[in-house]
């Protein structure tokens, strides 16, 4: 009888800090990135970042909207085999925040994506896609103020 306590009291002890990691994971998510990019509004790079490509399939290695989706990193990544093209962005160029884009899956703790243009163009017909994380997240509308100066913000 004493044994079945204990082992009631293990189990419900492990599901409540379950809840509460899960929550917590949930909310500091949220209220992390409070401050979110407007579309319209225009940024400045003031440190390099990276434009990676990589297909949607192994099987058809074409550059195209069709086929391959370009994203900014932070940080240079190894060259992998889902990986089209890689290149620096340089300092000065202009990024434009056109509007949201669709997440992968639906959960509250992703980070929030947005379809971005860079003048100069180097997306090579690609849409760019911007995500709020790994080192582009930040204070400065949810961006990184290392790598981005606001350049001008859409009038309502």
């Amino acid at each position: 009888m004493q044994m079945n306590i204990l082992n009631y009291a293990i189990v419900r002890a492990v599901i409540v800090f379950t809840l509460f990691t899960m929550i917590s994971t949930i909310f500091c998510g949220v209220i992390y990135a409070s401050g979110q990019p407007q579309s319209g509004n225009r940024y400045k790079i003031i440190r390099p970042v990276y434009l990676v490509a990589g297909y949607y399939s192994l099987d058809n290695r074409q550059v195209s909207r069709e086929t391959a989706r370009a994203y900014l990193e932070s940080e240079k990544i190894h060259k992998r085999s889902w990986m089209a093209f890689q290149c620096e962005v340089p300092v000065g160029t202009i990024m434009t925040i056109i509007g949201p884009a669709p997440k992968v899956w639906h959960l509250p703790f992703l980070a929030n994506r947005y379809f971005v243009r860079l003048d100069p163009d180097l997306s090579r017909g690609l849409d760019v896609v911007l995500e709020l994380n790994r080192g582009i997240e930040g204070s400065l509308d949810g961006l990184n103020p290392e790598l981005f100066y606001i350049e001008s913000t859409k009038t309502p």
